[in-house]
C-alpha cells in the first residue's frame, strides 16, 4: 500500500492531477499530438451505406438456386444458407449442409414465423427472425416474390446480417426469382 492515498471527495486534488496528466497545468509545455493506434468514432462523418438504403450492387443472374445461395453466403459469411417456399418445403441449399439436410429446420422455421404472424396482427407480418443456440445461430427473413408470396431465406451461423443486407438479398431473389423455379 502506498501512503499517499487521497479520498475521492476532494475535487481539488482530483482537478489539480487530472490538469497535470493531461499536460494542462499552469506552465507546462503543450503536449504534441500523438496518433493513436486505435479507431476512433468521428459522428460529423458520415456513413457509408446509410441503415435502411439499398446500395447501387449490379444483379446477378443466377439460373439454380445453389448459385444464388452461395452468392448469399459470401455476403452475410454464412456456413450454410437454405430458401424455404411458402408451404414450408426447402427447394434449395448450399454451404455446410448437415447429412440430413434442412427439410425439418424449415418446416419448423416456416411453422415458427407463421405463428409469430398470428400473436399480434396489429403489428403486421414478421419479417426477420434469429435463433442463438449454445453454438450456432440461426436467421431467417421473409421476402415477398411472385405477388407477394413469402419465400423464407435462411443463413446458419450468420455474422453479418442488417437490413441493408436483407434488402440486397431480396432484391436479388425477386430479379433471379422467375428463373430459379
Amino acid at each position: 500500500m502506498t501512503t499517499n492515498t487521497v479520498g475521492s471527495s476532494d475535487v481539488d486534488i482530483a482537478r489539480a492531477l487530472s490538469r497535470r496528466l493531461s499536460g494542462l497545468e499552469p506552465g507546462s509545455e503543450p503536449r504534441i499530438a500523438v496518433e493513436s493506434p486505435y479507431l476512433r468514432f468521428d459522428p460529423s462523418r458520415p456513413e457509408a451505406t446509410p441503415a435502411g438504403e439499398l446500395t447501387d450492387e449490379p444483379l446477378n443472374d443466377f439460373t439454380r438456386w445453389d448459385e444464388f445461395l452461395a452468392w448469399g453466403l459470401n455476403k452475410v459469411r454464412s456456413s450454410a444458407a437454405f430458401v424455404i417456399d411458402p408451404q414450408g418445403f426447402v427447394i434449395g441449399s448450399s454451404g455446410n449442409v448437415p447429412e440430413d439436410g434442412f427439410e425439418g429446420t424449415g418446416a419448423e422455421l416456416s411453422y415458427v414465423m407463421s405463428q409469430a404472424d398470428s400473436m399480434n396482427p396489429e403489428m403486421g407480418g414478421l419479417r426477420f427472425i434469429a435463433l442463438g443456440f449454445a453454438n450456432r445461430r440461426l436467421s431467417g427473413f421473409r421476402a415477398g416474390v411472385a405477388g407477394g408470396e413469402g419465400f423464407v431465406v435462411a443463413f446458419v451461423d450468420a455474422e453479418g446480417f442488417n437490413k441493408t443486407t436483407r434488402q440486397q438479398i431480396a432484391r436479388q431473389l425477386e430479379h433471379s426469382f422467375s428463373v430459379l423455379l
